[in-house]
């Protein structure tokens, strides 16, 4: 039951300090053109990183697994944003 637990808050955590990356360029920025041109380069570079250090954990080449990850994200993040705009 402890492991669930502390499984349970790690991806909590992970979800939320994950979220705040993308959204913090709204918070800082007034104006949301640029806040939205800071969080696609802020995203972009986070992903990088994070691939990055997913390939040196995991034994895969590491600017390989950064640009695959950040590849995959930028496809989600776009396809989020388009079905976002098609609905409002």
């Amino acid at each position: 039951m402890v492991i669930a637990l502390q499984s349970a808050i790690t991806i909590g955590a992970s979800y939320v300090l994950g979220g705040i990356i993308p959204l913090a360029s709204y918070i800082a920025f007034p104006g949301v053109r640029t806040a939205l041109m800071v969080s696609v380069g802020v995203t972009l570079l986070a992903l990088l990183g994070f691939g990055y250090v997913k390939g040196r954990f995991t034994g895969t080449r590491p600017v390989q697994s950064a640009l695959q990850t950040a590849l995959i994200g930028g496809l989600a993040a776009g396809a989020a944003f388009a079905i976002a705009r098609a609905i409002s």
